[in-house]
């Protein structure tokens, strides 16, 4: 269980930390790879899928909290990857255990590269990526403001390299 007595303002040491604000000490937090040494991530890991796990909502809320519960950790980092995205903007993607991710339709040619402009262009993250603002929700009903919520998505640049050279 986490310690839910925490002193004043303990509960956004990261959060004030990455604002560059003096902090009383370094916070600490884990991201999505500590969980692959946990018993009840493995629980998951070893018969789901990554984007299985990724896009659903209870699922990756539950993956989440995993190490908060644990260790009382400062943050919670969202159960997610850097090419979350790449689908809703027509480039499909999987994480192959051992491999990591992989992309079989990379945006090569000419045509391709039109057929994910268009892709982009009709992208809506509201009605393509549901699960991401659903586990937010999620994850900020089960923490009650007692830790600093993390959610990321891959830089412009990095999701280009990945989608063209096909994986890591």
């Amino acid at each position: 269980t986490v310690a839910t007595n925490a002193a004043p303002g303990d509960h956004d040491v990261l959060l004030r930390a990455a604002r560059g604000e003096k902090t009383e000490r370094t916070p600490v937090w884990l991201m999505r790879q500590a969980g692959r040494y946990m018993a009840d991530f493995r629980k998951y890991s070893d018969k789901i899928p990554f984007r299985q796990r990724s896009e659903n909502p209870e699922i990756a809320t539950e993956l989440s909290l995993q190490c908060w519960r644990a260790f009382g950790v400062d943050g919670v980092i969202m159960f997610s990857d850097i090419l979350t995205i790449l689908p809703a903007l027509g480039i499909e993607f999987d994480v192959v255990k051992g491999k990591g991710p992989q992309i079989e339709d990379t945006p090569r040619s000419a045509e391709r590269v039109a057929r994910f402009e268009a892709d982009a262009k009709k992208f809506d993250p509201t009605s393509q990526l549901p699960f991401v603002a659903q586990t937010l929700k999620n994850l900020r009903k089960e923490t009650e403001g007692k830790t600093t919520l993390v959610g990321f998505v891959g830089a412009p640049w990095t999701l280009c390299a990945y989608a063209c050279e096909g994986g890591s």
